[in-house]
């Protein structure tokens, strides 16, 4: 964690220690609900696998002409 990261969490827990109870309670919830979100892979260890394999594919890219001779059938270009 960074200083000016540690800088802000101080000052946010100065802010809050001056709210009502029940406003410190709700904002400690919605925190510890957040960090749980952030800190839970939405992915298992499979589908983390196949998106590593996936990006490390090269990368593929439409020519300028081609993207020109798609539009052209939809006259959009």
């Amino acid at each position: 964690m960074t200083k000016a990261i540690a800088d802000k969490l101080t000052k946010a827990a100065k802010a809050i220690e001056v709210l009502p109870e029940e406003t410190q309670n709700a904002l400690l919830a919605e925190l510890e609900e957040r960090i749980v979100d952030f800190s839970t892979p939405h992915m298992s260890a499979t589908q983390r696998t196949e998106v590593k394999r996936r990006l490390s594919l090269p990368r593929r890219y439409v020519s300028s002409a081609r993207i020109q001779a798609i539009l052209g059938k939809y006259n959009a270009s």
